[in-house]
């Protein structure tokens, strides 16, 4: 069983909202699957990153409780862009790490505008 059939048997059994990060997201509740497309591989080389997309899928989905699906592919992908936008500027794990906080901060509407990859799969 793939990565996108499993998330979707876990969103059935258990009516929750199941990502799966990878190359690209997978953002599943069983019957939809979205996918987002932004992010760098070396975000997996810094510590804790885990668990601060966690977080920011909390807070996005307290602000949009009706919409989780969305809010949770939304979090990821801005999750992403401030990966790539600071992979843009860091030499190796320990500068992303800086530039990937830097850039997160200072995330504006065109830069995730221009940058936003969420398909349906």
């Amino acid at each position: 069983m793939d990565a996108m059939e499993a998330a979707k048997t876990l969103a059935q059994s258990s009516g929750a909202i199941i990502p799966v990060s990878g190359a690209v997201d997978i953002i599943t509740y069983g019957h939809q699957v979205v996918g987002t497309h932004n992010g760098v591989p070396m975000m997996q080389k810094i510590t804790a990153t885990g668990c601060a997309v966690t977080a920011l899928i909390a807070a996005f989905v307290a602000v949009d409780p009706l919409h989780a699906l969305e809010a949770t592919a939304s979090a990821l992908s801005i999750f992403g862009i401030a990966g790539v936008m600071g992979m843009d500027m860091a030499n190796g794990p320990a500068s992303l790490r800086m530039h990937f906080i830097d850039s997160l901060y200072n995330l504006d509407q065109a830069s995730v505008s221009s940058r936003l990859k969420i398909t349906s799969l």
